[in-house]
């Protein structure tokens, strides 16, 4: 699977009020009262993966404000990180170093938190 371009958060390992921790769609997310809020804006985020091994986590500009590099109307820059491929294989860096992504049925798994979907 192609890793380049514009990748959307399809769905979240939430954790609920209980401390439970589910994976929600996005949808699903965003009506569960028990879901903090800051799991919600996060669930927003676009990730776009370039050629030079770099990716770009994007904040919706009505949540970021000014804060972070603009890149469109809709987006600012939250964060640059690293990407690789060895061996067939993709890799996201993070805070415990290389990790690698899972392959799910559309897309990816990344840091075991979010399941992405080409946008």
């Amino acid at each position: 699977m192609d890793i380049i371009g514009m990748w959307k958060i399809a769905e979240v390992n939430a954790m609920g009020m209980d401390f439970k921790q589910t994976w929600k769609t996005t949808e699903e997310l965003e009506a569960d009262t028990s879901i903090h809020p800051m799991q919600k804006v996060m669930a927003k985020a676009a990730y776009l993966f370039e050629q030079d091994g770099t990716f770009k986590q994007l904040m919706p500009k009505e949540i970021a404000g000014d804060d972070g590099e603009p890149y469109d109307d809709n987006f600012v820059v939250g964060h640059v990180g690293k990407w690789k491929e060895e061996d067939g294989k993709f890799f996201t860096e993070g805070d415990e170093g290389w990790q690698e992504a899972v392959p799910t049925e559309n897309g990816f798994e990344v840091f075991g938190f979010f399941r992405i979907v080409k946008a």
